[in-house]
């Protein structure tokens, strides 16, 4: 019965993991999109500062958005341990502050090596990266380029004459 309860315990602190790996992960990847609308498409580029801006702030708090998944699943799954392991007494301070850095140390290497919380850095780096090349103007971001067609821009004006 231990071993089945420490598998059910296992299986939902795991579980609760991915949660935030996945987020973040989905997270950058809509800020890898957005950064990539003025980038690769030169659409929004009058909103290329706006969009760099978020996408820069955005990308890189991806990367610790699996850091507060597992430190937000471990309340709980320290919580289930003492009900069911400390029955006949409560669970002392220490004995729940002992257990919480465990379960967060574990969780901080489980959720970015195990749950694919790489991933979501990988992309958090490479949204924030797309964020200052739309920043700086690269591509087709440039608001300065050539008219659409790759021809020179032209500019259609009428001469005033003097009264």
């Amino acid at each position: 019965m231990l071993m089945n309860s420490a598998t059910k315990d296992q299986t939902t602190f795991t579980a609760s993991l991915y949660g935030g790996s996945f987020g973040g992960m989905a997270l950058a990847l809509i800020m890898v999109i957005l950064a990539s609308l003025p980038l690769c498409c030169g659409v929004l580029k009058q909103y290329g500062k706006i969009i760099a801006g978020i996408t820069i702030v955005l990308g890189l708090l991806s990367l610790v958005v699996p850091l507060f998944g597992s430190m937000g699943a471990c309340g709980p799954f320290v919580d289930a341990i003492c009900s069911e392991r400390c029955s006949g007494y409560e669970c002392t301070a220490t004995e729940r502050d002992d257990m919480s850095s465990v379960c967060n140390a574990l969780g901080f290497l489980v959720v970015y090596i195990g749950a694919f919380g790489w991933a979501t850095c990988v992309l958090g780096i490479v949204a924030a990266a797309l964020g200052c090349c739309v920043c700086c103007g690269c591509c087709k971001a440039k608001m300065d380029g050539p008219a659409p067609g790759g021809g020179p821009t032209v500019v259609v004006g009428a001469v005033q004459q003097p009264a």
